[in-house]
């Protein structure tokens, strides 16, 4: 089994690419798709951006049957989507291809992390192609960079601010204040950047480079084959947060 890291055009038909497309200051990040009674429910978070204008861009789709605001917090809104799940999800489903969570969404371009054996990647890779979604990159032999640009900038600010000197000079609710999101966002995106970083150095995948790259090996999917909680954060430390991947079932 592999992990590949693909980056999407959406489809233009899209409701999660249109809107992040309409909303170029805005990143969106999609933490699972859950099958319901009354439809396809998607966890999504937006910074960036209007409050008003992503909850407002969202209730004129005419694919988005209802969206609920869970929470609104500076910059950062939280929202459930009642909604088609995103093509990658059903193209995933199909496959049997689980998918881990956040996908981030910019600019009608997701990217997110595959794992499984050539064989099933290579059915995504048709399901995908299905359904007018875009490969335009995957995996192959191009510096990737370890982190998202979310994760680096929030580890960069952490550093910076002293949350990792010995005695500490940030607490975790300091840092999210600063950053402006939720203490629960910022020990999710700490936790998921670390557990990066960590993996690629004890699997000693590549060497790391000056800016937080790694020449990866992870096998691309094939061109001819594609057309492409951590809940309850107590105290000022992350913890424990479980990579998802996204089936019928995922929170």
């Amino acid at each position: 089994m592999s992990r590949t890291r693909l980056r999407l055009g959406l489809p233009e038909d899209s409701w999660l690419g249109e809107v992040s497309r309409s909303l170029p200051d805005a990143t969106l990040r999609v933490t699972g798709t859950m099958a319901a009674k009354e439809g396809d429910i998607t966890a999504l978070t937006a910074t960036g951006g209007n409050h008003v204008d992503i909850a407002d861009t969202l209730r004129e789709r005419d694919d988005v049957d209802r969206i609920e605001v869970v929470e609104r917090r500076g910059a950062e809104t939280v929202a459930g989507v009642t909604a088609p799940a995103p093509s990658y999800v059903a193209a995933a489903r199909r496959a049997g291809v689980p998918v881990e969570s956040p996908v981030e969404v910019a600019d009608g371009r997701a990217t997110l992390v595959v794992a499984d054996d050539r064989e099933r990647l290579s059915a995504f890779g048709r399901r995908l192609a299905a359904a007018g979604a875009t490969v335009e990159s995957a995996g192959g032999n191009e510096s990737e960079p370890i982190l998202t640009e979310a994760q680096r900038e929030l580890v960069r600010a952490a550093v910076e601010a002293g949350y990792y000197d010995t005695p500490r000079e940030c607490t975790l609710t300091e840092l999210a204040a600063d950053r402006d999101i939720a203490k629960s966002t910022c020990s999710e995106t700490l936790h998921r950047a670390e557990g990066q970083v960590l993996r690629r150095f004890i699997e000693r995948k590549a060497p790391f480079d000056a800016d937080g790259s790694a020449t990866g090996s992870a096998p691309a999917i094939p061109s001819s084959s594609v057309g492409e909680t951590d809940d309850g954060v107590d105290g000022d430390a992350p913890r424990g947060s479980e990579r998802a991947g996204v089936t019928a079932t995922e929170p």
